[in-house]
């Protein structure tokens, strides 16, 4: 009703915005997707119709080439604040993109946050400015350099400190968590998922709860927490999901639940397969490929040649991880490696 009574484009934003933050929380993000590109088209901001390699490295340098105008990190910290209000509701969009692509589009997410980044020095920083500059860090990291990518990832987190970002300081925290893993005691800096989880609760932002839960059960197996531990993390994480209907998070937690019963010699029929989960997994690339990988990896652990080398197969058929990285990549890798070795001896 707010949208159909609104007199103007711009008494629709807001209530628009929330349209679309609800249908990517219903794991719509397509839809949610579609929307957001539309409204940012009304606003004068246009995404590039292609995403190839060469472009978004193009559109990299030019970020790097921006940045280079500030002499030190406390003036980006301290920069000037954005005041274009149409600005300021265009970065909240391209802010919700961000977690979207990363599900459905990941050769366009790069483009986003170069996109917030550059928005943030042309127009100044807005309250989801520590979110482009968390995912630019990630992105640098990806490329190989892990020092520059934490030193946007503590920039964010000082924008996010100063601006007092309570809207997306769950997103900030998860991601900038998962890079400061590279470079600090893992089983320390991974309880920094536990605070994300209370501060985007605490703002009302259940979808940045819920990511750092995700990304804290996930990865604390690699952290060597113990497999008892590390089960009923995934048991509160599970109950989690459900109690506030995110199929999403749920899809990709629900194979690794499967996984932890067979590892400690338990029975998996306890783990429940949801409605909304098999939809969900029929629809977004991602979760095909988290499950791929969950499934070759417990064959791998079981021996079980070639139930993995089908898994392995459907897996590789994916490349989802291009330009981004979180501290669990180094386990697929990892695991991928020996997996992809085992493959190429018995084919000899």
């Amino acid at each position: 009703q707010i949208i159909t009574f609104a007199k103007s484009f711009e008494e629709k934003l807001n209530a628009t915005y929330n349209t679309v933050s609800a249908l990517a929380y219903a794991s719509q993000l397509p839809e949610s997707v579609n929307r957001s590109i539309l409204v940012l088209s009304q606003l004068g901001e246009e995404l590039p119709d292609s995403y190839s390699e060469s472009d978004t490295k193009l559109y990299i340098e030019q970020t790097q080439a921006m940045l280079k105008g500030f002499t030190t990190d406390q003036e980006l910290i301290e920069y000037r604040r954005m005041v274009d209000p149409k600005k300021i509701m265009a970065m909240k969009f391209y802010a919700r993109l961000e977690t979207s692509f990363h599900m459905t589009k990941v050769e366009a997410q790069p483009i986003v946050t170069m996109k917030i980044v550059q928005l943030s020095i042309t127009q100044g920083m807005s309250p989801v400015s520590p979110l482009g500059f968390t995912f630019f860090g990630m992105l640098l990291a990806r490329l190989g350099d892990i020092r520059e990518g934490c030193r946007y990832v503590r920039i964010g987190r000082k924008l996010l400190d100063g601006m007092g970002s309570k809207e997306v300081a769950g997103e900030v925290i998860a991601i900038g968590t998962q890079i400061m893993c590279f470079v600090e005691p893992v089983q320390a800096t991974l309880e920094t998922h536990v605070q994300g989880h209370t501060t985007a609760m605490a703002a009302g932002d259940t979808h940045g709860a819920l990511l750092n839960s995700v990304l804290y059960v996930a990865t604390s197996i690699w952290a060597g927490t113990q497999l008892s531990v590390w089960r009923d993390r995934y048991v509160l994480a599970h109950r989690l999901m459900e109690e506030h209907d995110h199929m999403t998070f749920l899809a990709h937690i629900t194979q690794w639940e499967k996984n932890i019963s067979i590892l400690t010699g338990a029975d998996d029929s306890h783990v429940p397969e949801i409605e909304g989960v098999k939809n969900v997994r029929e629809g977004n690339p991602h979760v095909s490929y988290t499950q791929a990988l969950q499934e070759m990896y417990i064959k791998f652990m079981f021996r079980e040649y070639e139930e993995m080398k089908v898994f392995a197969e459907k897996y590789y058929d994916f490349d989802l991880h291009a330009w981004n990285l979180t501290f669990i990549h180094t386990a697929h890798t990892f695991y991928g490696g020996l997996v992809s070795s085992w493959v190429y001896r018995q084919s000899k």
